[in-house]
């Protein structure tokens, strides 16, 4: 607290999203890391003067990379080499022939200084970054921020640090913060992290899993709700931070922080031992990659093999088109990780959201559904060829398959299949090796490539089923922008629907099928996946042994019972609430459950109703919709099976209240009560005076 604030400290709960999972408790320390440059100067400068401008930025450049270069050591001595390649794109970056001149251009055409030339060079290659559909890549600006502020910090001769004085088990609260920065929290006592910003594959992010700093971001405010000073708990698990927090929130986290630190030893157990469910069907489990150091992280945890290489990135770190040699030798060294097992590359997958700096494409309206994928391609084939050759000629010694991206129909797989067969050829008249069987792959991310589904599985030798794009394609929904963001949802009807009968036509095809993107890494999900028909999984590297102890967890006629309960209803919120309720009954390690609201200055609990039609109690909370615990009536029993509340609105006491209404309803007219809801089940286990309710023989329902 400042010394200055006399305000008695308030309990609060505020939520975020899990970015690295664990426990922390400890101090705030609010500081500026990622050190916005507020005062970069804007000067014009003489024709004599320009060219000394240059020349200061070609310094700053060799001294940056040099720091970069101590940095990436320091990292590799304390966390590892592939901890150490995370600052091999920053490293990239620098030396991009693109941001050079464009700098270069700026200082010597329009005569501006170096700080603001190098300001605004950053500004329009963020800018580039931000507009690339895929949040793996459009995280990278963050990487290209970090090295701005590097060079900025030369040029201004700075030798302000990037973090204030820590002290030993603090907890930062920040607006934003580099991968620069995490590295430098090694051994620092820095026991968790809450920032405003942030996704879950930034570098930054990936450092703080590597060091185990269990990390919340996406927490709007968290500045201007923690002061210096509060006692918090992060809860990287539920996605949520209590501040200054009650005796007994203390005490439930004390309990929690034991569990966890078993499940983690036995997460560490499952390294090497096969994915088999309880009643032994053996899941193919791989990882999704963009870059050596995802490979390096897949290798270390026994992946399967990689389900998915994303080429982008070896792509977009480049001021021209890679060369087959260049492209052979980043694919070698991504393979190698994994070797024996299968590395699964996708072809090029960029377009007019995904731009290339050297590769000036005409503006869409609607990039996400235009000219990318395979469609660029094949109208490219130069392109296309120069890869196809490249990853041809490494399957000569690594079992390596290709996968088509954005395919929409027979005849553009066909084309591409073609043009395969075409470079082929060309390694043949050349005396190189490769192997002639080649496995061939479509992804499966457009609704006419789902409809057509069973026709495409009669011309590949496997499948793969892109989840992000498909998903907001089946919805018309954008994942990324504006107010349709929200109606990306996974769990709609007809995603389900369509992820079950792409599972059962593949099936009746004999073609292996994949599926990646977010839901696969989502353990939550794991159970109803499977229950639908899937039996192979690529998932990010920080999540596969997650997504191994819940398949390990699970039985497989359970899962499919779960299936058939989610086929059989149509809303995506009872959906999501079979789906949620099945998770919280598995889940390994549980936050605990609080029935009155976390923080003290909310608003008092709405009024619960009981919608007898429905057959179920609901309580309507402002705009944010309705929560409701509904139930069931068999014969002399009435089954409470299922609670719902909004995310938004979740640690406030509604569900309790609603159980609790409920639950004193059923005493007043005699009824005997199953708590099939794990929600119902834990809320009488906390409060013992309705335990009568399950046991009683009562008589019939009136």
């Amino acid at each position: 607290m400042n010394s200055t604030d006399n305000m008695p400290p308030a309990a609060l709960m505020i939520v975020g999203e899990v970015a690295s999972s664990g426990l922390a408790r400890g101090r705030a320390l609010l500081c500026d890391c990622a050190r916005k440059q507020t005062a970069v100067p804007l000067r014009q400068v003489s024709e004599a003067e320009a060219q000394g401008e240059a020349e200061r930025f070609d310094a700053a450049v060799v001294a940056t990379e040099r720091k970069l270069l101590e940095v990436q050591e320091s990292v590799r001595r304390t966390l590892g080499k592939d901890e150490a390649e995370i600052f091999e794109a920053q490293i990239l970056l620098l030396r991009d022939v693109q941001l050079r001149d464009a700098v270069r251009a700026l200082c010597l055409d329009d005569r501006m200084n170096v700080e603001a030339a190098v300001e605004e060079a950053i500004r329009q290659l963020m800018e580039l970054f931000g507009r690339l559909e895929d949040p793996y890549f459009r995280e990278r600006a963050v990487d290209l921020y970090d090295v701005g502020r590097r060079l900025l910090d030369h040029l201004a001769d700075d030798g302000q640090p990037d973090l204030p004085v820590l002290h030993e088990g603090c907890v930062i609260v920040t607006s934003e913060i580099l991968a620069s920065v995490v590295a430098q929290l090694e051994g620092q006592g820095v026991r968790g992290l809450i920032v405003e910003k942030g996704g879950l594959t930034a570098h930054a992010t990936i450092l703080a899993r590597s060091l185990g700093i269990p990390t919340l971001v996406q927490v709007p405010d968290a500045t201007g709700k923690i002061r210096a000073g509060d006692l918090v708990i992060v809860d990287a698990l539920a996605g949520r931070a209590f501040i200054n927090p009650q005796a007994e929130i203390l005490r439930r986290y004390d309990q929690l922080d034991a569990n966890l630190q078993v499940h983690q030893g036995v997460l560490k157990g499952l390294i090497g031992l096969p994915t088999v469910t309880r009643d032994g069907i053996e899941i193919r489990l791989c990882a999704n990659v963009g870059q050596t150091a995802d490979a390096v992280a897949a290798a270390n945890v026994k992946a399967d093999g990689v389900g998915l290489y994303r080429t982008e990135f070896v792509f977009l770190v480049q001021d021209h088109f890679p060369s087959e040699d260049e492209q052979y030798q980043f694919y070698r060294n991504t393979a190698d990780q994994l070797q024996p097992a299968q590395t699964v590359i996708r072809v090029l997958d960029v377009g007019s959201d995904k731009p290339l700096s050297y590769f000036p494409l005409p503006r869409e309206d609607n990039p996400a559904m235009g000219f990318r994928g395979i469609r660029l391609l094949l109208a490219h084939p130069t392109l296309l060829q120069t890869q196809l050759r490249a990853i041809l000629r490494l399957s000569a010694t690594h079992p390596v398959a290709i996968l088509l991206p954005m395919i929409d129909g027979i005849d553009d797989l066909r084309a591409a299949k073609a043009a395969i067969d075409s470079a082929k050829e060309e390694l043949v008249a050349a005396g190189q090796s490769f192997n002639h069987r080649i496995p061939i792959g479509a992804m499966i991310e457009t609704p006419s490539a789902a409809i057509l589904v069973g026709h495409l599985a009669d011309e590949v030798d496997f499948l793969s089923v892109g989840t992000n794009d498909l998903v907001q394609f089946l919805l018309a929904a954008d994942r990324i922008r504006g107010a349709l963001a929200s109606t990306y949802d996974p769990l709609h009807a007809a995603v389900i629907q369509v992820l079950a009968n792409l599972a059962t036509v593949a099936r009746s095809k004999g073609t292996p099928i994949s599926l990646c993107g977010e839901i696969a890494s989502d353990p939550s999900y794991t159970n109803l996946l499977i229950g639908l028909g899937f039996r192979s999984f690529s998932v990010s590297p920080g999540r596969l042994l997650d997504i191994k102890h819940t398949i390990r967890s699970t039985d497989v006629q359970q899962a499919e019972k779960l299936a058939e309960q989610v086929l059989s209803v149509h809303s995506t919120r009872d959906i999501r609430a079979l789906v949620q309720d099945d998770w919280n009954r598995r889940r390994p390690v549980s936050s605990p459950e609080f029935d009155t609201p976390t923080s003290t200055t909310s608003a008092p609990l709405p009024s619960v109703a009981h919608n007898a039609a429905r057959q179920r109690f609901e309580s309507q909370v402002g705009e944010s919709g309705t929560a409701y615990l509904s139930y069931l009536i068999e014969g002399a029993r009435v089954i409470l099976n299922r609670t719902f509340v909004p995310d938004e609105l979740r640690g406030h006491g509604i569900a309790a209240e609603l159980v609790r209404v409920a639950l004193n309803e059923a005493r007043q007219r005699h009824r005997k009560i199953d708590p099939r809801c794990s929600y119902v089940a834990g809320f009488i286990e906390r409060h013992p005076e309705f335990a009568d309710l399950v046991d009683r023989q009562e008589d019939a329902l009136n």
